[in-house]
């Protein structure tokens, strides 16, 4: 587990020498929130136009201890050169700060792109990896209480790359997970629990597509195919695309699953509205 913090610092290296081109405009570093601890940011990517546009929300992993929003910049070009809003939120870290600190935050980060007049608040849906994967799950699959979003503005679609969905699946005293809720599993067994995507599926959950590399030592792909046959079970559409590869090698190199995740979204958004198909298509959903 000690590589999903090294996995940010990997990706920014990458990130800074991404140039994926189109028209997109970038602003940095927009005021979301403020907390005690100081005032929470994040990057804009805006395609040309007024819009509205439909949006995402793209949140980066790093061991909810690290990273920044530039470690997704290469998913947040291409969706903003393929005619979406993206904002992509810094969050608080652990272990100063705990569950379910970052969650509140990226709800928060959802909430202030919905109000933006050149965002389609029908149409946002919300995509991470790693960690940044589980928040994003947690943001569209579990309630208002336990820190997700409320009904009326729960996510369109879901996306998640190298996924924990199950705080269950990793070892009692994994140290992230015991930074990220303060507490071993069985000092807490209803925190862990509770922290965990896969505990609040039910059948009007949002669609969802997992990525997963199959050789992942990091975060197991039965992670992903816990959840994704949890979500097909409720009869919530779900898909989980294996690739070859590991946690760290999918993220920073692994350009087609991204790809078939972008046509899968496109998708989505065309079904609920009928007004994106001319979005040009550059990858088929397996």
């Amino acid at each position: 587990m000690k590589h999903l913090f090294v996995l940010g610092a990997v990706c920014l290296v990458l990130a800074g020498c991404t140039n994926l081109g189109g028209d997109a405009m970038i602003e940095s570093d927009l005021v979301y929130a403020d907390r005690p601890s100081g005032e929470l940011s994040g990057h804009l990517f805006r395609p040309q136009g007024d819009g509205p546009h439909p949006a995402v929300v793209v949140i980066h992993g790093g061991g909810w201890r690290g990273g920044e929003p530039w470690h997704m910049g290469h998913v947040s070009r291409r969706l903003a050169n393929d005619g979406f809003v993206v904002f992509t939120p810094t969050y608080r870290f652990t272990p100063e700060h705990v569950h379910p600190a970052q969650l509140n935050d990226v709800r928060d980060a959802y909430r202030w792109l919905a109000a933006q007049s050149f965002v389609d608040r029908a149409n946002i849906a919300v995509w991470g990896y790693s960690a940044g994967a589980h928040l994003a799950l947690m943001l569209g699959l579990a309630p208002e209480s336990a820190g997700g979003l409320g009904d009326g503005e729960r996510p369109i679609a879901l996306i998640g790359g190298g996924s924990p969905t199950d705080f269950n699946l990793f070892s009692a005293d994994e140290a992230l997970i015991v930074q990220l809720i303060g507490r071993e599993r069985g000092d807490d067994p209803e925190a862990w629990e509770a922290a965990s995507p896969i505990s609040w599926v039910t059948g009007d959950d949002p669609p969802v597509y997992l990525y997963h590399g199959s050789l992942d030592r990091v975060v197991d792909i039965d992670h992903a195919r816990a959840l994704n046959s949890a979500l097909q079970e409720a009869g919530v559409p779900s898909i989980l695309d294996t690739v070859m590869g590991g946690h760290i090698s999918v993220a920073v190199l692994d350009r087609n699953a991204e790809g078939r995740a972008l046509a899968w979204l496109r998708q989505h958004l065309s079904d609920a509205t009928g007004t994106f198909d001319m979005l040009p298509a550059d990858a088929e959903a397996p």
